[in-house]
C-alpha cells in the first residue's frame, strides 16, 4: 500500500466518524465506480479481472464505465470475481457498515 492509501486506511481504522462518513460517500457512488475501486483495492487490473471472468478486457472497461449502463448481473458477476457482494443497505442502518 502506498503512503497516502496507507494513511487513509489508518485514519479509517482509528476514527469511527471518518469511517462512517467514508461508508456513506462510498455507498452513494455508482455501482460501476464502486466496482472499479474495489478491483483496484484488490490489486487487480481490468485485464486480470477479464481473465477471471473469461471475457475480454473491453467488457470489463464497459462494465466500469459510467457512460455504459451495465446489466446488474454483469456487476454482480464481476463483484463475486473480486470477492465482493452487491447489496442494498437501508439508509437508517448505513452507519453500521463503516469501514
Amino acid at each position: 500500500m502506498k503512503g497516502f492509501d496507507k494513511h487513509i486506511q489508518e485514519v479509517l481504522e482509528t476514527n469511527h466518524e471518518a469511517a462512517q462518513e467514508h461508508s456513506k460517500i462510498f455507498a452513494e457512488l455508482p455501482l460501476a465506480t464502486q466496482l472499479a475501486i474495489m478491483r483496484r483495492r484488490r490489486k487487480l487490473s481490468q485485464r486480470g479481472l477479464a481473465k477471471k471472468l473469461k471475457v475480454l478486457q473491453p467488457h470489463v472497461a464497459r462494465t466500469e464505465s459510467l457512460q455504459h449502463d451495465s446489466r446488474i448481473s454483469s456487476i454482480v458477476r464481476a463483484a463475486k470475481a473480486i470477492k465482493c457482494h452487491v447489496m442494498l443497505i437501508p439508509d437508517e442502518v448505513i452507519e453500521r457498515f463503516a469501514v
